[in-house]
């Protein structure tokens, strides 16, 4: 703890000193004006205009979160500027759900991330990030899977001329520590440049969980207490070559690295085992490790052409991306009072896997505001590996392998999409309506008795939006959009893993794809430059829902499957306002309040649920000096249920603080979460010969200073897409 204590210190102490610079560099620079416009900050010689950007910016389909705008998300990842967003939720592990659902697709300047869903965004550094793009209601042109959307990630890049890059660096009390470099070299249409990516970001919590399960006639109740670590580490390079004459288009990148995601438990257990034969008493220690590395290889091509100014344009890509000497380990170990082993498992899976995608679009407007959009996608996704686990053998007092759970695997998914989409403008009026269909073979080949499928599949996903631009800056849209949640691979591997010694895994080859009615309505309005204010208003109901079902294994022991357990719906409203209260201070609230209504199939399953749902955010941002800003923001977490059980209420405080220096070359921030250490994350669950509760308080305090360095003009505007605008809807 004195580490950590003389670290903030520390931070402080620098962060006061570089005000006190700031300060001196400032009555220099002589700032002549702060303007209420949605904007960069710019220098323009040796006049510095302040604007301030606007947090969210609506399109047709979609909204578009300003990563400059959140000061607290710096030194940290895409998951820390979501952090903000109206129904999004992050709980103790940075796993993300969005109204409800961790069922969406994440994109990275338009192509697949390396990782999927919540592991894809705790893989992206803030500081890489110009804005990220979510898309509830995508149109028919959009890969169909993730029933809440998609979010599409744009990182900076620059077009200033010549040698330009930046830098940014950043630490934290928890260990943690996130570099990251972007070098361009810009000559005239040409452009050439290299990155470099390297973080280890740590988490650490307090956790406590009370199991009880009835298992054959013994009542078990374990009481486990103990720090829980974890680590998300990435190393990445790339390198890349693009043109761009503004009539033709073409980018070749390739990445390489490595990637490891890891998680400690080290547990005391208390147990009680109550049955016929009376009650035993046993104390134990658990150390649990589960990790999953990879080494990455990324290629993608770009090429667009446009054939006027019109819009009339023709698009193509391809993405690559090769996965090699995955190791998925777990690793559990149970020793008595006396530190002698008594138990344990070591199980391993090894994998290689090819993703490939490739597109063709083209686009052919037919007037001056209509136009007509087709395009054709084939992907192809390859998993091989093999399982092997072995157990501890008490007698032998040895490891030993389970040869009757070996297995070997592989698992291919093909998929050639085709979608139509038109768009149009009458009056006030916007429309775009879409159809795609999916043609998919789902290929399992596994040596487990049984297990091995095949499955063949065609379908048909309709889109539909409108817009109105009112006279008065109103703006109106409506937005539907069906939808579908594919089973991964992990979720069909039909085999037994162990988290730690009380809690085992299992997939299920047989479980369905989720199908999902996705409808959204919004309404925004400006007030003048100074005040905005959107209201959503939200419905989805899905069909076959995934959920993790957990259900008495072994006495003491409890295992954890997936099933298509019911069907559900979830309507609610968010709303968004940004108002400028004075010159020197500006307030984002966000909200959200929705219902949530779950039919189970299976009462032995789980339970019908009924819920009320709710989040709200209140951030503050200060400008202290034209350099110098501070922000302050309250998040409030409402309840989470689930076919089995329940997350609690929780709220906490961040603080931050951002300092530039050197006319905005250096940019110093430092920010605290949790300041007041209020954070808790408590969930139960219930189920037949079932019952468990669960606490979770991540270690205090928690604070991170990030340093940003920028040379010759570097500004990080955002990068285009493959077709310029790939996820542009119509402009309001």
């Amino acid at each position: 703890m004195k580490k950590h204590y003389s670290l903030i210190c520390a931070a402080i102490l620098l962060l006061c000193q570089l005000t006190a610079s700031a300060q001196t560099n400032n009555r220099s620079e002589e700032p002549i004006d702060s303007l209420s416009m949605v904007g960069m900050e710019l220098n323009l010689d040796q006049t510095v205009v302040v604007a301030d950007r606007k947090y969210i910016v609506y399109k047709i389909d979609k909204k578009t979160i300003s990563a400059a705008s959140d000061i607290y998300a710096a030194g940290g990842t895409a998951v820390d500027i979501l952090e903000s967003t109206p129904s999004i939720r992050v709980n103790a592990d940075g796993d993300v759900t969005f109204r409800g659902s961790s069922g969406f697709k994440v994109y990275i300047n338009g192509k697949p991330a390396i990782s999927e869903g919540s592991q894809a965004l705790q893989q992206v550094p803030a500081s890489q990030i110009e804005n990220i793009e979510i898309i509830t209601t995508p149109s028919a042109k959009y890969e169909t899977d993730g029933d809440v959307g998609m979010i599409n990630i744009i990182t900076k890049k620059e077009t200033e001329q010549g040698l330009n890059g930046a830098f940014n660096l950043s630490g934290s009390t928890l260990g943690s520590y996130n570099f990251d470099m972007l070098l361009n070299k810009n000559i005239k249409d040409h452009r050439i440049y290299a990155g470099a990516t390297a973080f280890d970001i740590r988490s650490e919590s307090d956790f406590n969980q009370k199991k009880t399960t009835i298992m054959d006639g013994i009542t078990t109740t374990s009481d486990s207490k103990g720090p829980r670590t974890g680590h998300k580490i990435r190393y990445t390079g790339k390198i890349g070559y693009e043109y761009d004459n503004r009539t033709t288009l073409f980018r070749l990148e390739g990445e390489v690295g490595y990637t490891e995601r890891n998680k400690t438990g080290d547990m005391d257990y208390s147990e009680v085992r109550e049955g016929d034969g009376g009650q035993l008493r046993n104390n134990y220690n658990s150390y649990d490790v589960y990790s999953i590395n990879e080494k990455i290889a990324i290629g993608t091509a770009t090429f667009s052409h446009k054939f006027n100014d019109k819009g009339h344009q023709i698009s193509a890509s391809a993405y690559v991306k090769y996965d090699w000497g995955a190791l998925e380990y777990y690793e559990s170990n149970m020793f008595d009072s006396a530190h002698m082993r008594v138990d344990g498992s070591l199980a391993y899976e090894r994998e290689h896997r090819w993703n490939n995608k490739a597109n063709l679009d083209y686009v052919l407007p037919y007037s001056a505001t209509g136009k007509l959009e087709a395009g054709y996608q084939f992907s192809w996704y390859v998993e091989d590996g093999n399982y092997s686990i072995k157990f501890w053998d008490k007698e032998a007092q040895k490891y030993v392998w389970r040869d009757d759970l070996y297995n070997v695997y592989y698992y291919n998914r093909t998929m050639n999409s085709a979608y139509l989409e038109w768009s149009d403008r009458v009056g006030a009026f916007n429309f775009q309506a879409g159809l795609r269909a999916d043609q998919r073979r789902d290929y399992l080949d596994i040596t487990m008795k049984d297990c091995s499928r095949d499955k063949k599949f065609l379908e048909l996903f309709p889109s539909a939006h409108i817009g109105y631009n009112g006279k008065h800056s109103d703006v109106v849209t409506f937005g539907y959009s069906y939808r579908t949640n594919r089973p991964n691979i992990w979720q069909l591997e039909p085999y037994i893993t162990y988290e730690d010694y009380y809690t085992a895994m299992v997939g299920n080859p047989d479980i369905k794809s989720e199908y999902i009615h996705a409808f959204e309505l919004n309404y925004r309005k400006n007030f003048g430059e100074k005040h905005s204010l959107s209201v959503t208003g939200f419905y989805r109901g899905r069909k076959d829902k995934i959920d993790r079902i957990r259900v008495a294994y072994l006495p003491g022991v409890t295992l954890d499957s997936l099933a298509n357990v019911g069907k559900d719906k979830s309507y609610g409203l968010e709303m968004s306002g940004q108002f400028r209260i004075a010159h020197y201070w500006t307030l984002i609230a966000n909200g959200s309040a929705y219902f949530y209504n779950f039919w189970i199939y299976n009462p032995n399953q789980g339970r019908d649920v009924d819920s009320f749902n709710y989040e709200a955010y209140l951030g503050n941002t200060f400008t202290v000096t034209p350099t110098t800003k501070i922000q302050f923001d309250a998040n409030l977490v409402g309840p989470a249920i689930s076919s089995q059980g329940k997350e609690n209420t929780y709220f906490y405080c961040n603080l931050s603080a951002r300092q530039q220096l050197f006319k905005r070359k250096l940019t110093a921030v430092l920010a605290f979460r949790d300041m007041f250490a209020t954070a808790r994350y408590n969930s139960s669950r219930e189920a037949v010969g079932l019952s468990s509760y669960t606490r979770i308080r991540p270690v205090y305090p928690a604070i991170t200073l990030t340093l940003s360095y920028t040379f010759n003009g570097f500004k990080g505007k955002e990068s285009k897409t493959d077709s310029g605008e790939l996820f542009e809807g119509s402009a309001f």
